[in-house]
């Protein structure tokens, strides 16, 4: 399999104290960041490589010279430039599918499994996304159940968009590059070449570790977040209802002026991000099918929440609601984020903890009905009920592990456990 990275880049965004160093050859745990990434890459079975220069290529190609475990080619930017012409200008040295890497992410990245979901799906182009901590700054997708793509959102373009950000990594069939013509001179990848393709595209979904170093801010997040990984053992994940546990329990939140987000919260899912626990919001919306809220309602206010993470620096991994009533069903097809079956039953924590490898018997449920307490407790998870007005509907006979006034208090009560140190 054929990998192409692209090292060019003119590393405008980063100081003058790295003017001296390509933005590919950064260095991470004493490592430049380009063998970090090829070492990453020939783990996962891919075997030849192309690398794309321009700014300081001199200096990439004595160090990949150097390399003599791999299969190569170093080539420079000609008749276009950008991340689309750069791969434009090289097209007949490609083979029939290959992956795109920008050389400035930092990865943990399972690139077998991105290929193999690539060729199940049959795509043409499969774009890697995760949730980040900044989604308006960030090109992000929308998708249908199958994760193909339904849209695409440059950033900060205006719209409802989903948590669901391209993360640099990238699946191509050659041919769909075949029948392009521009007249410009520079192209992007994503506004000028995946924008103009509508068939079998598709995004994989990942809880892996992704992260463009293009700023002197995020290289120090980079290396932070190193010494956090390094020291994480336990595999859990943290399952959270919304309605009483993120936002105030008011009945049918109908539209965003209703969606009141609970002081704390901002700040116990940054905690969880920190420390690289997954956390994922599973909810029951049956106002959906009763059309008590419309969808484009309800997407609002899932950006509302996500914004307002924005400014914790922190986000939600992945989300599933179920959207119908005992008597009313919608058709779910054309929405990732929909599951048919309501809570209790455990649908949903099965859905995410098969998509992302999530070991539930360790994990936590906090929620504020008996509903959330009986759907965790069916996946023998540890279960939190948070202090709402829905306790005085409490009626089946489950009792929770932990009570407590607040998501900020289970989530404190969960590092107690875990013996992870809260800061």
């Amino acid at each position: 399999m054929q990998c192409v990275i692209l090292c060019g880049g003119m590393a405008t965004r980063l100081s003058h104290k790295y003017y001296k160093t390509p933005k590919a050859l950064i260095k991470f745990n004493n490592k430049p960041n380009l063998e970090i990434l090829i070492n990453n890459l020939k783990k996962n079975i891919i075997t030849k490589f192309i690398f794309l220069t321009g700014y300081k290529s001199n200096i990439i190609r004595k160090f990949i010279n150097k390399r003599k475990d791999i299969k190569f080619k170093i080539l420079d930017d000609t008749k276009y430039s950008g991340t689309g012409g750069a791969i434009i200008n090289q097209l007949h040295y490609l083979e029939n599918e290959f992956l795109v890497v920008m050389g400035d992410l930092y990865c943990d990245f399972n690139f077998k499994k991105f290929l193999q979901f690539s060729r199940k799906k049959n795509a043409t182009i499969c774009l890697a996304s995760h949730a980040n901590s900044h989604p308006n700054d960030s090109d992000t997708v929308e998708c249908r159940q199958d994760f193909s793509i339904k849209k695409i959102y440059i950033k900060n373009q205006v719209g409802n968009r989903e948590n669901n950000a391209l993360s640099g990594i990238y699946y191509f069939k050659k041919k769909i590059f075949s029948k392009l013509l521009f007249k410009k001179r520079e192209i992007d990848l994503i506004k000028d070449i995946v924008l103009k393709k509508k068939d079998k595209i598709f995004a994989y979904k990942s809880l892996d570790y992704v992260k463009d170093f293009g700023t002197d801010k995020r290289i120090k997040q980079v290396k932070k977040d190193l010494k956090f990984l390094k020291n994480k053992k336990k595999n859990f994940s943290v399952f959270i209802d919304r309605d009483g546990v993120i936002n105030k329990e008011i009945g049918h939140v109908k539209n965003i002026e209703d969606f009141e987000i609970i002081k704390g919260v901002g700040r116990a899912i940054r905690k969880l991000n920190k420390n690289f626990i997954p956390c994922f919001l599973v909810s029951n919306q049956a106002g959906i099918a009763k059309g008590i809220i419309k969808i484009n309602a309800l997407k609002s206010i899932h950006q509302k929440l996500d914004n307002y993470l924005s400014n914790y620096n922190a986000y939600i991994d992945d989300f599933l609601i179920c959207p119908n009533s005992p008597k009313i069903k919608i058709d779910i097809k054309n929405y990732l984020f929909f599951f048919k079956y309501p809570k209790p039953d455990p649908g949903m924590l099965d859905l995410l903890a098969k998509r992302h490898l999530i070991n539930l018997k360790s994990s936590y449920f906090i929620g504020d009905s008996d509903l959330d307490i009986l759907c965790g407790k069916k996946r023998k998870m540890k279960t939190f009920l948070v202090d709402s007005p829905r306790k005085k509907k409490y009626l089946l006979n489950v009792k929770p592990n932990f009570r407590v006034k607040s998501l900020n208090e289970a989530v404190e009560q969960i590092f107690k456990n875990e013996k992870i140190c809260s800061n």
